[in-house]
């Protein structure tokens, strides 16, 4: 960051993946504090691991996000919670579910914005949102009218009617090795599944490069008046059936065959997601490059998947669950073993008198073998002391437990 721009204080909805996660590092990068909402113990942990506060707001309640604004004297807001509609269009999403969802959040998010100040938002939004059929789409171009849109366009308009100042940065088809769409995808391959088909030309963004954009966005100098509306999209566009066999080939499998309509296509209601993939969306980004000198690290899929593969070669070689589960329990272990069963330095030897030298000279009589220990439920101990052990430890773990259960409640 350069020495004329002010570390901020930013909070981040969607924290805990996919672009929301990058979005978290690169303002950490740039050196602003960041606040980033999770939920549950895995998404807390990923947002923790990169150096920000997660918190467990319920982002659809305005009185728990102004609570959240205050408590992080929030001076912009990133909302990227709305990436789960703007994955890869060949995953299977409740787009109906997810567009109810997203209108109730959004418009919580807006009124405890306004009711706190901020000063700057930049609200993800999507670029299949524009009307097709008239080549590359720029700000200002005709919205769809289809209702299924309606969700995402209604999201939109709470933004701009909030009386805030930021950006509504539609972006292209997000993909990137944190993104459960994409990873549906690359699942999906090597499991040899057909993905539906989707020959049209679409628009794309690797999570880093949206990242990149918003972090731009929200440091932007321009002074403004209201909401406007920016597109965000890498160079090369290609179609979802070119996508599928781009990330096959990241994998270093074959191009599978996509999915056709199948001879009852016709006779069953269109999803949103046939909608998606029988559209031609391609969308400019024009604006962000030349006034705010955003560029792309991935200008084509090819070099975005290639990011994506090493992720997922990263996450099979290391695993998380093993990790931790065996660091807690020699964690639990340790303690035990430091608070218990530590041994103590032997006291210097006196020197004795004649009479107990030969004292203890004398033969004694054995001591007495201990007791059997009681029978218990966990694992049979060979002696008193490790009965006792294994009861400390079942204890320690329990204690954990109840820790886990205060921590998640609040």
């Amino acid at each position: 960051m350069s020495d004329s721009k002010k570390s901020m204080s930013i909070f981040v909805t969607g924290g805990a993946e996919d672009a929301g996660l990058a979005t978290v590092r690169a303002l950490l990068k740039r050196g602003h504090k960041v606040i980033a909402s999770a939920c549950d113990a895995e998404g807390a942990l990923a947002i923790r691991q990169v150096g920000a506060l997660p918190v467990y707001p319920d982002l659809s309640r305005a009185s728990e996000v102004l609570s959240v604004l205050k408590l992080a004297k929030a001076d912009a807001v990133a909302h990227v919670g709305p990436q789960y509609c703007g994955g890869a269009p060949q995953a299977d999403v409740d787009y109906s579910a997810n567009g109810e969802q997203l209108m109730q959040v959004t418009e919580a998010i807006a009124q405890a914005a306004a009711s706190h100040n901020i000063k700057r938002i930049v609200s993800l939004s999507f670029g299949y949102l524009y009307e097709t059929g008239h080549g590359v789409a720029s700000e200002g171009d005709h919205d769809v009218h289809d209702s299924d849109y309606s969700p995402m366009l209604a999201a939109e308009a709470m933004v701009k009617d909030s009386g805030l100042s930021g950006f509504i940065l539609r972006g292209a088809y997000i993909y990137g090795g944190n993104s459960p769409a994409t990873n549906a995808i690359a699942d999906a391959i090597k499991a040899s599944k057909r993905l539906p088909a989707g020959t049209r030309a679409a628009s794309w963004i690797h999570e880093d490069d949206l990242a990149a954009a918003i972090v731009t966005l929200v440091e932007a100098d321009e002074g403004l008046d209201g909401i406007e509306i920016i597109n965000v999209a890498d160079d090369n566009p290609c179609s979802p059936d070119d996508f599928a066999e781009a990330a096959a080939a990241a994998l270093g499998l074959g191009a599978l065959p996509s999915a056709g309509a199948g001879p009852f296509g016709m006779l069953r209601q269109k999803t949103f997601r046939d909608k998606l993939l029988e559209r031609e969306i391609v969308i400019s980004s024009s604006a962000l490059r030349e006034r705010f000198g955003w560029q792309p690290r991935h200008s084509s899929i090819e070099s975005g998947l290639e990011a994506c593969a090493l992720v997922w070669r990263m996450r099979d070689a290391v695993n998380l669950d093993d990790f931790y589960n065996a660091y807690q329990d020699k964690a639990a272990e340790a303690i035990e073993s430091f608070a218990y069963d530590v041994a103590l330095p032997e006291a210097v030897a006196e020197v004795e008198a004649p009479a107990a030298v030969e004292a203890e000279a004398a033969p004694t009589a054995p001591p007495p073998k201990a007791a059997a220990p009681p029978p218990s439920d966990g694992p049979t101990p060979w002696n008193e002391d490790d009965a006792k052990r294994e009861e400390r430890r079942r204890k320690a773990l329990e204690r954990k437990a109840k820790r886990a259960v205060k921590q998640a409640r609040g």
